[in-house]
């Protein structure tokens, strides 16, 4: 509520994913029980919501005022590095949430939560989530090692791009080799396989100032 603490950008970023995560869990909304309204929530609150609002408060309270990048619209729309984080991590977002439901199958057929899983099979979904992570990561690795070429006046930054670059390949290649004799349909195994995927999602956190 401070207004030197606060943004337009906070707001949204706290509101929304607190509205929107609460009406995916909880009835009578439970909207994870329907799978594209599970991945609207997904999509919303982890690329959009989450990034492109603390992206606005950290412009708005570090920089002041800069018109053409105001608020949460503004920032998706005129800001290229906003718009492109807030789609990585949207597909990003999507491939752990329906990750998590490929060894919870059992349970959402006794609740009758009728979830990507159970609907196409976890071998299915398993294989595409992983198969899109390998492409986000390769899409992104290729285009940053591209990028690094354009700052070849400036060494350090063609450099620092560049090893972005190759961490997000790095990256693609072991969701390929952690995935390798994973069991779609053993718990267990898929599930240590999702906590690696949370590592990877925190990383990309770490490495995304750096891309710049």
């Amino acid at each position: 509520m401070h207004p030197i603490l606060s943004s337009s950008g906070l707001q949204v970023a706290l509101w929304g994913s607190f509205v929107l995560g609460t009406m995916y869990s909880l009835p009578p909304f439970r909207m994870k029980k329907h799978p594209l309204l599970a991945a609207f929530c997904i999509v919303a609150v982890r690329g959009t919501i989450i990034n492109a609002g603390f992206y606005s408060h950290a412009v708005s309270t570090a920089f002041g005022s800069v018109p053409q990048i105001r608020g949460v619209l503004g920032c998706l729309m005129n800001d290229y590095k906003c718009a492109l984080s807030s789609a990585f991590f949207g597909v990003f977002g999507i491939v752990i949430a329906l990750m998590k439901d490929v060894p919870d199958a059992h349970g959402d057929r006794i609740f009758n939560i009728r979830s990507f899983t159970v609907r196409l099979g976890q071998k299915r979904v398993f294989n595409t989530m992983k198969n899109l992570l390998t492409m986000l990561f390769g899409i992104f690795g290729t285009a940053m090692i591209r990028y690094s070429t354009l700052a070849q006046d400036i060494p350090l930054v063609a450099i620092r791009r560049g090893l972005v670059g190759l961490v997000c390949l790095i990256a693609g290649w072991s969701v390929n080799k952690e995935a390798r004799g994973v069991n779609a349909e053993d718990s267990g195994e898929v599930y240590n396989y999702y906590m690696f995927l949370w590592k990877l999602f925190y990383g990309s956190y770490f490495v995304l100032p750096f891309a710049k």
